[in-house]
């Protein structure tokens, strides 16, 4: 309990008065005396009475007047009150790649949520609050609460899928979002996670819908373009039906067909299409042609290696690590011409030379003119050097472990990877991979590329001594570096990312972005003269700058959104309980109107005895 005017408590000054009355009239008491002596003089009581004797009347007027202090004070008492009561629905919407497929009757299963939906809210009382919240990578409020059902049908139907996989931790942040409603109701084409809803604590129970039906889809899983007039490349194509399906597979390069023909891919499999080799490098796309359920990952880019003969530098003071980091250059293009050095021999190197690539471990990065570079667990800051670091050393770990990286989001397991340097990267450069101490709660970045004004830089922060890159077990840290070579190395107005990958571009003024579906915006600038990207959706994003156009071409495929053969059914709804620890929300209750009823109460029992010692003994006894 509570006041919300404590200064109206000044009011229970009025029970002091009320004492000091009852002193006073107890003071000098009065004395009956004979009608027959009254003019005859009478001595006083030679003792005066000053003890405060409290009767039945001192009671109620004491209780009459507390009552109304506490009123004026405004006392309040914190209750739960069931949230069931409260007449709040939420909306939650599952808009993750799988909701974006199409069944035989030609309508998605996101509209076949929005049609659900729209039916909710028709028949939903009139007065009731509707929220609608959507997930996929992360999750997000499209429409606040609002009791107008052409608002909250405007906003389900403004809802789109993106061509992502939904993450657990977006659903349990949309189900955080609708704790305070008093209904939720879920539509997504695949149960949520086992316990993922009972830990969100909500006070009401979650009515989930299913929606969908099995549908046959074929996805390409990958592409490896090969290197042009050496070996040739290879489609991976898998088929998620029961069935046999036909496919008919498109790749293209250099804007001409280099494959094209339909094949069988058997139930639950995938096949290995090879094709060329390439007569050149540069960009390769693979689409299937045959329509299927699920249009995002239909198709898939890559960018075969130049065929030009380019000179690459990798230097360390460790010969088991000069040797690995050069076979993986070496895999990412063949046409590299690769001198390997120990930084403490100069002779093992030319400083001279221009380098197409310069892969850089545990060394200074002075006097290497490079286009790309490449640091890998970058030295802290020496006194004898001559120029600030380029990438700033404010620390080291002794253990470091891999917790997320792009493209795969947060790993399921950590990676253990052994010693790191702790980076403070620049504005320009974005990070890849995060991960923190053993023990440590602040991540840093792990693996990070940018673009600077002299060419591409890359960083990966942790040590690869003892043939760490060749480990099975920590594969995450091989695919790390060669994602990281792939982007420094890779034509400046070209990037092939994965959807839902953050992109940054130089641009030092606003560019004009231009989506796959032909939707354009305009973006400004960070501090740092970035224009930011995310994409969502899977082709190709064109953005203009002043410096230049960027073509970024988004690549899809989780094989957990793709396989859409799962039981569902359209009908199909399941109720989910409650948590009963939170079946009740505290509720603030004033409580005047019962002291009002109390001060009433008291007043009227004292009147009544008035009236009845009156009736009983005369006035001169009230």
């Amino acid at each position: 309990m509570g006041f919300l005017d404590p200064v109206k408590l000044l009011y229970a000054l009025s029970l002091a008065a009320l004492v000091a009355i009852y002193l006073r009239s107890r003071s000098r008491p009065t004395i009956e005396v004979s009608s027959l002596m009254l003019f005859e003089e009478v001595a006083a009581p030679i003792a005066k009475s000053r003890v405060l004797r409290l009767d039945l009347m001192f009671w109620l007027e004491a209780a009459a007047l507390a009552a109304l202090t506490l009123t004026l004070g405004g006392l309040y008492m914190r209750r739960g009150v069931p949230v069931s009561t409260a007449r709040e629905h939420a909306l939650i919407f599952d808009l993750g790649a799988g909701m974006g497929a199409v069944g035989e009757s030609g309508q998605s299963r996101l509209a076949a949520a929005q049609q659900a939906a729209d039916a909710l809210v028709a028949a939903a009382p009139a007065g009731t609050h509707f929220s609608v919240i959507g997930y996929a990578l992360e999750a997000a409020t499209t429409r606040p609460s609002s009791a107008r059902p052409d608002e909250v049908r405007a906003a389900i139907g403004a809802l789109a899928p993106a061509a992502v996989a939904t993450r657990p931790a977006a659903l349990r942040a949309a189900l955080l979002r609708a704790r305070g409603a008093g209904a939720v109701t879920l539509y997504a084409d695949r149960p949520p996670p086992a316990g993922l809803i009972g830990e969100a604590g909500l006070a009401a129970a979650v009515d989930f819908h299913q929606v969908g039906a099995p549908a046959a889809n074929l996805a390409i899983v990958s592409i490896d373009p090969g290197v042009p007039h050496s070996t040739v490349g290879r489609a991976v194509v898998r088929n998620f039906s029961p069935r046999p399906e036909p496919c008919e597979l498109v790749i293209e390069a250099g804007g001409r067909e280099v494959f094209h023909s339909t094949l069988i891919v058997e139930p639950r499999a995938a096949i290995v299409v090879p094709f060329g080799p390439l007569m050149a490098g540069g960009l390769v796309h693979a689409r299937i042609v045959t329509p299927d359920a699920l249009a995002a990952d239909n198709q898939r880019w890559a960018l075969a290696p130049s065929i030009a003969q380019a000179r690459a530098l990798v230097l360390s003071p460790d010969a088991a690590a000069r040797d690995d980091l050069a076979r993986i250059v070496l895999a990412i293009n063949p046409n590299y011409l690769v001198t390997a050095g120990d930084p403490a021999q100069p002779k093992t190197f030319n400083r001279a030379i221009h380098y197409d690539l310069a892969v850089l471990h545990d060394c200074s990065v002075e006097g290497i003119d490079a286009a790309a570079r490449l640091l890998i667990f970058p030295e802290p800051h020496l006194l004898t050097s001559r120029l600030p670091q380029l990438l700033p050393v404010t620390g080291s770990v002794a253990v470091a472990e891999m917790q997320e990286r792009a493209g795969a989001g947060t790993l399921g397991a950590p990676v253990l990877l052994g010693p790191a340097r702790i980076v403070d990267l620049p504005g320009w450069m974005t990070a890849t991979a995060r991960g923190a101490g053993i023990g440590d709660h602040d991540s840093f970045a792990l693996a990070a590329n940018g673009r600077m004004a002299d060419g591409a830089v890359g960083l990966i922060a942790f040590d690869v001594r003892n043939h760490l890159l060749l480990d099975p077990d920590r594969m995450d840290a091989l695919v790390a570096v060669v994602d990281t070579l792939k982007q420094i190395v890779a034509p400046p107005g070209l990037r092939i990312v994965a959807t839902g990958t953050l992109v940054s571009v130089p641009a030092f003024a606003s560019a004009r972005i231009t989506a796959p579906d032909g939707a354009t915006r305009v973006a400004l600038p960070d501090q740092w003269g970035r224009v930011q990207l995310r994409p969502l959706e899977a082709g190709r994003y064109l953005i203009a700058t002043a410096a230049g156009d960027v073509t970024v071409m988004a690549n899809y495929f989780d094989a957990g959104e793709s396989d859409l053969s799962a039981p569902a059914d359209a009908a199909q709804t399941a109720a989910v309980p409650a948590n009963p620890a939170v079946l009740n929300t505290l509720s603030v209750q004033p409580v005047a109107i019962p002291l009002i009823a109390l001060a009433l109460l008291a007043l009227l029992i004292e009147s009544i005895v008035l009236a009845r010692r009156a009736a009983r003994w005369g006035v001169s006894h009230v």
